[in-house]
């Protein structure tokens, strides 16, 4: 698999194919075979701090924040790598600015959040770090269809802020509409990969994701 820079990159699959491992593997939380670069270097046999260090963040399924910290405090821990500089919070800013209600709920526990909202701060988290690949999994996974627009209209916007997204989505029709590149993944084993331009079409993905 090669993930081009700058785009949206969509791996769908089957419950059990593997997708969030493959996520997981790129940061270092899973082990695997073969070998994994970023950036032109080989990040393998490095530790998940020292990947993260160099660019990669990842939204987990199931948001996983700090239920008894308020949303300024998750979305500070994501900067937790960086220098304490203005930066920071500018950067909060600019995230409330891309979800106006965490501006809302700034002061409130995580706990006390909708799905939608969490997602919403989980993605803002990860953003924090100021990631060059930001991985994301399953981010529309237990919520309503209007958060589900509002998300994925905010994942369209990440590569415009000069970053990569690799995104994992049963939700197919949803990631086919942002994506630029699309593999599929089965039991492990990518069995299709190309732009979504050409595969948007293709037989096999209407027939096994789209309702033929």
């Amino acid at each position: 698999m090669s993930i081009p820079a700058g785009g949206i990159y969509a791996v769908l699959g089957a419950n059990g194919a593997g997708k969030t491992t493959l996520l997981r593997s790129v940061l270092g939380l899973a082990p695997h075979d073969g070998s994994i670069e970023f950036d032109g270097n080989s990040i393998g046999e490095i530790s998940t701090f020292r990947r993260a260090r160099k660019g990669i963040a990842l939204v987990p399924e199931g948001r996983r924040l700090f239920p008894d910290f308020s949303v300024a405090e998750n979305l500070r821990i994501g900067a937790i790598n960086r220098p304490p500089s203005p930066d920071v919070e500018e950067d909060m800013e600019n995230i409330c600015g891309m979800f106006p209600v965490l501006r809302t709920r700034f002061n409130q526990r995580a706990s006390t959040l909708s799905g939608g909202e969490g997602q919403m701060l989980a993605i803002g988290r990860a953003l924090m770090s100021r990631p060059k690949l930001l991985l994301l999994d399953e981010p529309s996974a237990g919520l309503m269809p209007k958060v589900v627009r509002e998300i994925f209209e905010m994942i369209r916007t990440i590569p415009q802020q000069g970053k990569t997204v690799l995104l994992v989505e049963q939700n197919a029709r949803k990631a086919l509409s942002v994506a630029d590149h699309v593999a599929v993944l089965e039991v492990g084993r990518i069995v299709l990969e190309g732009p979504v331009s050409e595969l948007r079409d293709d037989p096999r993905i209407k027939a096994a994701y789209l309702g033929g």
